[in-house]
């Protein structure tokens, strides 16, 4: 059960980082050599590998939650 909800846990911290830098880029545009949009935000302010190692934080989390609840016996 602990396991689970440090799987949760990791997954909402990792949601939540990608949802502030996806709202950054809304909010400050940022054209990096004519790439527009979210990548060119994170291209521009070098957030790119902040923005992976989120999802991957994310997807651990999530990995973890469904190990815990339906693999692990």
């Amino acid at each position: 059960m602990k396991k689970m909800l440090f799987g949760a846990l990791l997954s909402v911290c990792g949601v939540v980082w990608m949802v502030v830098l996806t709202t950054l880029s809304i909010v400050h545009p940022w054209s990096y050599n004519d790439i527009t949009g979210l990548l060119g935000f994170l291209l521009g302010s070098k957030t790119l590998w902040a923005f992976i190692l989120a999802a991957v934080i994310a997807a651990a989390g999530l990995y973890i939650s469904y190990y815990e609840a339906y693999i692990r016996k």
